[in-house]
């Protein structure tokens, strides 16, 4: 039998199949099996990022704690670099919660009081919440907030306190500075959300004495790589779970469908295809051969 010249080389095929690994297709653009390469990569990842879109990008994270794993994470990182960002996530989250969780028992909360937060003072950040307070004259005034907060941690009586101030409107209406202070409440630097909740309490002068009155309530932006396939606590998951129903469920499965199809296209970009490589004879050989036999 002679071979083609057409062939296919797959050059180094462990090489290849990292590639593939990494990013669905680029195996095959290394192979110069270009058409084949645009063909994964676009519906492998389109496949992917859809089902991390529909579940409000909270499909893809690895919980790594006994009893809490999520097993569907091991199809969802055969798709390569688009899932592995859940591996650091994980490990950053851990670091974070596991001095809280030694002095709680049932831990699962989206925030806690200030104290083991003051190394984030002083804060500055937009805020979306809802006011209840009472004016100095006794009337109670309640909205939504919408504006931007800043605290900062001072010496106060009995140790370091946090004040701090709302600036923004009631109701779409613009209102005087809020002072605030403690007790705050903040969530997690790190979560599943892509905003962390924050409860202070509002304070004003009272026969001249700082006196709370009130308290605002509501959340402030988490950075993108403080949420992105970050673990999820189950607080956070029931809440996408309410917020999307079935639509969550359907995501998740995008994306497992999405990295159990790469595990294929690994495979062929290793072995490559399971027939029609272009080994065949060539129709002049072929003839050739029964020319020699007849003679």
């Amino acid at each position: 039998m002679t071979e083609s010249h057409n062939k296919i080389e797959l050059k180094n095929p462990v090489v290849a199949a990292i590639l593939a690994f990494l990013i669905p297709g680029a195996g095959h653009f290394y192979q110069g099996r270009t058409f084949k390469a645009a063909i994964y990569c676009f519906c492998i990842l389109s496949t992917f990022f859809c089902g991390m879109a529909l579940g409000d990008w909270k499909t893809v994270y690895y919980q790594s704690e006994p009893g809490k794993r999520n097993l569907g994470y091991f199809a969802q990182v055969g798709v390569g670099l688009p899932a592995l960002p859940a591996l650091i996530q994980t490990s950053r989250y851990n670091k974070v919660v596991s001095p809280i969780r030694l002095g709680q028992n049932d831990f699962d909360a989206n925030y806690f009081d200030s104290h083991p937060y003051h190394q984030e003072m002083p804060l500055e950040a937009p805020f979306k919440g809802t006011l209840l307070d009472r004016t100095d004259d006794g009337k109670n005034i309640s909205g939504q907030l919408e504006g931007s907060i800043k605290l900062k941690t001072v010496p106060g009586e009995f140790g370091t306190e946090i004040t701090g101030v709302f600036e923004g409107t009631l109701d779409n209406k613009p209102i005087s500075a809020l002072n605030l202070s403690d007790p705050v409440g903040i969530g997690l630097p790190l979560g599943g959300n892509q905003r962390r909740v924050l409860e202070c309490a509002v304070v004003r002068e009272v026969n001249g004495r700082r006196t709370d009155t009130g308290h605002i309530e509501g959340t402030i932006p988490r950075p993108f790589l403080n949420w992105f396939e970050m673990p999820l606590s189950n607080q956070e998951l029931d809440d996408i779970n309410k917020k999307l129903g079935k639509r969550y469920e359907f995501a998740v499965v995008f994306t497992w469908i999405a990295g159990l199809l790469n595990l294929l296209v690994i495979w062929d970009a290793f072995e490559g295809p399971a027939y029609g490589r272009g080994d065949e004879e060539e129709p002049a050989s072929k003839d050739k051969e029964q020319a020699n036999s007849k003679s």
